[in-house]
């Protein structure tokens, strides 16, 4: 006999959350700071852990904004050459913008400790990030208790992910995890869904694991499916603590160059993972130059402050207080622009 959950599950486009009365003067009023681990974000935007969205720049960028970049791996490059360029991309960093707080660097599985110890005691970054496309595995818990265990030498923030469900988002938070990325699949140029079958609608995911989380005091990062500020609203009303994006700001003058131009690519696509062994689950996807990544990181903040003032809301606690509606198809026709 099949198991299956008949539950609907759901995406940001079913539901929108209901205008409520409010004595905010402006929308430049709500403070849309976050609780992020042990530590507070003062803007709930994470730049991806994505080649083609985040290298020095946008780290930069991030920061300036006061939010955060995690910089992307190198999957096809060695292991010594992969950790040398990061430690060279985050020393310039600090060098170059002193104002820095917080700068993330992604890890894979493999060697994920000897990175780690690197990259904390050579550059001083404060938060690691376990990027998995499949972490409810034995290779990442592995490599998750070998990083917790650095954790005796020097204090940093551990990001781990991702997942889409309760069971595993439960099992990350027992190996000590301090924040866990949530969703698989939703993203722009990630295939993982066509390909395997295998994925949960991503408001759904960010619902399910929260509950999890929240009774253990862990951070959410809602990852992939985000396509506009309202989304990133409905990510944070749902328990998120932060939202990373890739696609909202590729393109933009901050990202790296690949080949040359601007694009934006999955990182289990074929020209990223160089692998033939193993089916792609993501694509490359042409962007032209779409402006200064400054410009649209100051438009999500004002689009998320526009978000909070109409659900009557001072800050993300007042947020989740307001009520969600669900709506039909017609009505997600309808939200639509022209």
């Amino acid at each position: 006999m099949h198991n299956i959950d008949f539950e609907e599950k759901l995406c940001f486009d079913d539901i929108l959350l209901l205008p409520r009365y409010s004595q905010l003067n402006s929308r430049t009023e709500p403070d849309i700071s976050t609780r992020f681990g042990y530590d507070r974000l003062a803007v709930p935007i994470i730049s991806s852990p994505m080649d083609s969205i985040t290298g020095p720049e946008m780290l930069r960028a991030m920061s300036i904004a006061n939010g955060m970049g995690i910089l992307s791996r190198c999957i096809n490059c060695s292991t010594k050459d992969e950790i040398e360029r990061q430690i060279k991309i985050i020393h310039s960093v600090w060098e170059s913008y002193v104002n820095c707080i917080n700068i993330g660097c992604a890890i894979g599985i493999k060697d994920a400790d000897y990175k780690t110890q690197r990259l904390i005691m050579e550059t001083s970054c404060n938060i690691i990030c376990l990027d998995v496309a499949h972490c409810d595995h034995i290779l990442a818990h592995k490599a998750i208790e070998n990083v917790v265990k650095l954790k005796r030498i020097r204090k940093f923030l551990l990001i781990a992910g991702n997942v889409c469900t309760q069971s595993a988002t439960k099992t990350l938070i027992d190996l000590g995890v301090d924040v866990i990325k949530v969703g698989i699949g939703p993203g722009a140029a990630c295939t993982t869904r066509k390909v395997t079958g295998c994925g949960v609608p991503q408001l759904s995911a960010i619902l399910d694991c929260v509950t999890i989380a929240k009774e253990n005091n862990i951070s959410i990062i809602a990852d992939g499916g985000i396509r506009s500020t309202g989304d990133m609203v409905k990510c944070l009303w749902a328990g998120a603590d932060a939202c990373m994006i890739g696609y909202m700001l590729a393109g933009t003058d901050c990202t790296p160059d690949i080949n040359g131009k601007k694009i934006y690519r999955g990182m289990s696509s074929r020209n990223v993972s160089c692998r033939t062994d193993i089916a792609p689950e993501g694509i490359d996807i042409k962007i032209g130059y779409r402006g200064s990544t400054q410009e649209r990181l100051e438009g999500f903040i004002k689009g998320i402050k526009s978000g909070f003032a109409m659900a009557g809301a001072k800050n993300i606690e007042e947020l989740r207080q307001a009520q969600a509606i669900r709506i039909s198809p017609l009505a997600i026709m309808e939200s639509q622009t022209l």
